[in-house]
């Protein structure tokens, strides 16, 4: 009978290396993959920025 400290981890080492092998297949469901179009994010960048512009007016008139 083994003690713990002998215990065989080739197991584990094994179903990790299935799962790096499995990750290096790019697939099109992972979201890292997945891009929007440059037009809507620049649309979002845009509404970002006036949406931050009108509450610095709006902070400006209620402070000053």
């Amino acid at each position: 009978m083994r003690d713990q400290d002998e215990s065989d981890t080739s197991g584990s080492t094994a179903q990790f290396r299935a799962f790096v092998d499995g990750s290096r297949s790019v697939d099109e469901s992972q979201p890292w993959t997945m891009s929007a179009p440059r037009n809507q994010v620049a649309k979002l960048a845009a509404i970002v920025v006036v949406v931050a512009v009108v509450l610095a007016i709006i902070a400006f008139l209620v402070i000053g």
